[in-house]
């Protein structure tokens, strides 16, 4: 370990995938409207949209969306588009959603290498949407299409190099994308809506996957509420639903992970496996959980966009 906190510093600046894109300030390109004519799911709820904006110990900016009543994608262009592009669900609990870490960084990471990358601020289960549990997807899945559409005057994609990166309860909602391609969860209003909503890769960190047991009490509480039935903890837990085919997906994970522990990944992978799908994982002894590319670089979890980018350009997705 890193002695102190000066030394921990320095060891952060001089990384090139953790303080570059940790400390930088750029912000969006764009930031898009979901739904500019109306959210679907019912009444918006007597809530009002907040944003929490602090400064973590390391002296970064760490901010987290409250209450979400207009969902957005917060656009990072690349300098030097390759044609591939990149969804981001940033973690939360499904009762926050991220903004900087998991969110912003890791698209000016992807921007950097040439890939349009979107952040998603997705409306929150936790509020009681009309929609209920699939309030969350019905953002994701309406972003995804948005995103393969194009947008004129703006970016061009190829609508085969799409793909999903999502951390924690992020990392469900990126999974739900994967697992749940041709669920109709709202009307469909114009042409983009007629897209697919299916990814063609997911890069998962640290997920939440079932809803079963004693684990991620927060995020299941969220999602389905305090007394689920056994119905819909297998509905919205991804192992349980996984389809035939599913897009190749990377896990990381941390094996100590005190919040969504690594059996999360573990079942999902054997989930996918059993399906006959494409899955790759990598287990670390040590990492702490919702890093983003915050992670202490003396530890070898720090080093999973390396891993990550090379399983992109593995599966075409570059």
């Amino acid at each position: 370990m890193i002695g102190s906190r000066r030394e921990f510093l320095a060891a952060v600046a001089s990384s090139p995938l953790f303080g570059r894109f940790s400390a930088a300030t750029d912000e969006p390109t764009q930031i898009i409207p979901l739904w500019p004519d109306g959210v679907p799911g019912g009444t918006i709820p007597a809530i009002t949209e907040a944003v929490d904006d602090q400064i973590d110990t390391l002296g970064y900016r760490y901010r987290v969306g409250i209450h979400v009543t207009r969902p957005t994608l917060s656009w990072f262009a690349a300098a030097k588009p390759t044609g591939a592009a990149v969804l981001i669900i940033p973690g939360g609990g499904y009762s926050r959603v991220g903004i900087d870490r998991e969110g912003y960084e890791c698209a000016r990471w992807m921007a950097d290498m040439g890939i349009h990358a979107f952040v998603l601020r997705y409306r929150l289960p936790a509020d009681r949407w009309a929609a209920g549990a699939d309030v969350a997807l019905q953002d994701a899945q309406r972003a995804m299409r948005l995103i393969r559409a194009g947008r004129s005057g703006g970016w061009t994609v190829d609508p085969q190099r799409v793909l999903v990166l999502g951390g924690s309860a992020g990392g469900h909602l990126a999974g739900s994308l994967c697992m749940r391609p041709n669920d109709r969860t709202y009307p469909m209003a114009e042409s983009a809506d007629h897209l697919s909503a299916r990814p063609d890769g997911a890069i998962l960190l640290y997920p939440v996957v079932t809803m079963a047991g004693a684990t991620n009490g927060g995020s299941r509480r969220s999602l389905i509420g305090d007394n689920p039935s056994e119905a819909q903890m297998a509905a919205y837990s991804l192992d349980k639903i996984v389809p035939s085919t599913t897009p190749p997906m990377i896990l990381f994970h941390s094996v100590h992970d005190r919040t969504v522990p690594v059996d999360q990944s573990l079942t999902l992978f054997g989930a996918v496996r059993a399906a006959q799908g494409a899955i790759d994982m990598h287990l670390f002894d040590e990492g702490s959980h919702g890093v983003g590319l915050r992670g202490d670089p003396a530890q070898p979890f720090a080093d999973w966009p390396t891993i990550a980018r090379k399983w992109q350009i593995r599966n075409g997705l570059v």
